[in-house]
C-alpha cells in the first residue's frame, strides 16, 4: 500500500492539467496525464483508483476545500477509498478533517477563555468577608457605652478583647 500511496502522490503532483478530447470535453485521463502502466506488473485497481479521483477533480466532485495532493499523502484517505469506493471515501475523510479541524479550533476557544479567567485579579481573603472595624470616633455615645460594658463583661469571663 505504501508502494501504491507513493505512486498516487507522484500521478498527482501537479495538479489535474485541462486537457480535451475530439468532443471539446475534459479528458479522462488522469493527473498530469497520467497513463496506466504498459509494463508486465499492471495494478488494475491502482490505475482504477488514479482515474476515478482524477475524473472527481475534472468534474468538480471534490468536497469544497479539499486538498488532494496533501490528502493522497495520509494513509487513513487510503483505507477509507479501499473500503467505501473513491467518492465516498474522500468524502469521509474531507468530513472528518473538518471535524478534526472544529475540535482543534473548540480547544483552542476554551483554552483562551480559561487563560484570560486566570488572568482576573483575585482576592487575597480566600472569598471570604470580614466586618469593618468599627469608628470609634463616629459612634453615639450610647452605643460606645454598651461597647465599654460588653468588654468589661469579656474581660470579667477572662476572655481576651482586641480593638
Amino acid at each position: 500500500m505504501r508502494q501504491n500511496r507513493t505512486n498516487i502522490e507522484q500521478a498527482l503532483s501537479g495538479g489535474i492539467p485541462q486537457s480535451q478530447n475530439a468532443g471539446g470535453y475534459p479528458s479522462r485521463q488522469g493527473a498530469n496525464g497520467y497513463q496506466p502502466r504498459q509494463n508486465g506488473t499492471q495494478d488494475a485497481e491502482f490505475d482504477a483508483l488514479v482515474q476515478e479521483l482524477a475524473a472527481m477533480y475534472q468534474d468538480g466532485r471534490m468536497p469544497e476545500g479539499f486538498d488532494l495532493q496533501q490528502a493522497a499523502g495520509d494513509p487513513a484517505l487510503m483505507e477509507l477509498i479501499q473500503e467505501y469506493g473513491a467518492e465516498a471515501g474522500v468524502r469521509i475523510y474531507a468530513a472528518e478533517q473538518r471535524a478534526k479541524q472544529a475540535e482543534q479550533s473548540a480547544m483552542q476557544r476554551v483554552s483562551a477563555q480559561v487563560r484570560s479567567r486566570n488572568a482576573m485579579p483575585r482576592s487575597s481573603r480566600g472569598g471570604s468577608t470580614t466586618a469593618s472595624a468599627p469608628s470609634y470616633r463616629n459612634m453615639s455615645s450610647e452605643a460606645f457605652r454598651e461597647l465599654l460594658q460588653q468588654m468589661k463583661k469579656t474581660a470579667r469571663d477572662g476572655g481576651r478583647t482586641r480593638l
